[in-house]
């Protein structure tokens, strides 16, 4: 059945642009841009330039040649409400603080669905970055992810190394499940994880665990330094900043004695 027409005051090419990523997003990257703008009776030139400007603005991504799915803004969109409001507001200022002093960018997350849902986003570089409040993504690729799946109880763990590829978002990813649990021991150890390039190519990043709640992980908080790798020295000073805020809030929520017993 054919869509009404619009009232003459719309914009058609608005109209066109939305039904387009409403297929798309239905689509889920299975058919090609241009069989998808047959379905709808678009003109595959129409097709492609609001495909082209769907993609630029950071709402739909391409994953092989003329095939195209949600990207993360919009996904982000789709979120009904702030997840751990608390936690959010408790790191907020912090990171504001953070993020400025590095002039980089400061991000808190925790795991849902196997996907890493970022909860705080505080800026302090020039340039944008795509993340933003509430969006989700992989958490294999990320240096908050690998934080959180570090500290999965092992049938967990197992679960979701077996759960599909690891796709390689830039040369640097790692798509090895044996490699990923290695890198994944040694965060356990460590107790600080990295983003080395692997999500873009211009982006490293730096994560930290926040305080056990019920002797269990479920936070982190990371540094994510777009166009710039930082050298050693500034790593171990951003290691040291995250760390004092997570003991920072560990001690306002009274977390400090529960971290404690857990250790013991």
């Amino acid at each position: 059945m054919n869509s009404p027409s619009p009232p003459a005051y719309t914009s058609q090419t608005l109209i066109k642009g939305l039904r387009l990523l409403e297929a798309l997003v239905r689509d889920g990257g299975r058919s090609t841009l241009s069989a998808v703008a047959a379905r709808l009776a678009l003109p595959p030139q129409t097709a492609h330039r609001l495909a082209l400007t769907l993609e630029a603005e950071g709402y739909l991504v391409r994953t092989a040649k003329g095939v195209y799915r949600a990207a993360p803004r919009l996904a982000a969109l789709a979120q009904p409400s702030e997840p751990r409001p608390a936690l959010a507001a408790g790191l907020r200022r912090p990171l504001a603080r953070l993020a400025a002093q590095f002039g980089a960018y400061a991000h808190a997350g925790i795991l849902e669905d196997s996907m890493v849902t970022y909860i705080v986003k505080e800026r302090g570089d020039a340039a944008e970055l795509f993340t933003a409040e509430r969006m989700q993504l992989e958490a294999y690729c990320s240096a908050i992810g690998k934080i959180l799946l570090a500290a999965l109880p092992e049938p967990a763990l197992a679960a979701y190394l077996a759960g599909g590829p690891l796709i390689a978002l830039t040369p640097n990813t790692i798509t090895d499940a044996a490699v990923l649990r290695d890198e994944l021991a040694t965060i356990r150890r460590t107790s600080i994880a990295y983003d080395r390039h692997e999500i873009r190519n211009d982006l490293f990043c730096i994560a930290v665990p926040l305080p056990p709640e019920d002797g269990r992980i479920e936070g982190a908080i990371s540094l994510s330094f777009l166009g710039r790798t930082p050298d050693a020295a500034v790593r171990r000073k951003a290691i040291a900043r995250l760390r004092a805020v997570a003991r920072r809030l560990a001690g306002e929520t009274g977390q400090a004695g529960a971290a404690s017993s857990a250790r013991t």
